[in-house]
């Protein structure tokens, strides 16, 4: 189960829910159908329908029909199973999920660390490396540095820049 978004408050007095999008994808809400509160898909919530502003959903679900109901879901976060999740536009995007743990090595076949995690900025996203003596390591997600991706081997070719490992 991934998380896409998790709810701030009540929105208005007939139900609906303001929430945060925890996505690069925004437009995804436009066609959720269904999403879980929790992680075990222990309580599935079917939309009834879905404004996008900004950084926010707002999203109106069967069976909650004004304020005191919807201030029930007030923090919890919203789930999607993998086969829900939104497709990606390109061969050259990836989930951060597809990422994390995937084995790191130079043009020349060296293993140089582990990816650990994925710290998005509004310039540039990061990929934490973590490299075999424990150190970390940031390195840009650009196409001029990561030479490859391969999910099925679990592998990211990148290409050695000067300083920026030691």
């Amino acid at each position: 189960m991934f998380v896409i978004g998790q709810v701030v408050k009540p929105q208005g007095i007939h139900g609906e829910l303001k929430v945060k999008i925890i996505s690069s994808f925004p437009e995804r809400f436009k066609q959720l159908d269904v999403f879980y509160l929790r992680e075990d898909e222990g309580q599935i919530c079917y939309v009834e329908k879905v404004r996008v502003k900004g950084d926010f959903a707002f999203i109106k679900i069967r069976g909650v029909d004004d304020r005191n109901q919807a201030e029930h879901y007030r923090n919890n976060f919203l789930y999607v199973r993998e086969s829900e999740l939104f497709p990606l536009p390109d061969n050259d995007s990836y989930y951060h999920h597809q990422l994390i743990g995937m084995k790191v090595v130079n043009t020349r076949g060296k293993s140089l660390g582990v990816i650990k995690d994925v710290v998005n900025y509004p310039g540039n996203d990061l990929f934490v490396m973590e490299d075999e003596e424990g150190r970390e390591h940031l390195l840009p997600a650009s196409k001029a540095f990561i030479k490859k991706v391969d999910t099925a081997s679990g592998l990211m070719t990148i290409s050695e820049i000067e300083g920026l490992l030691e």
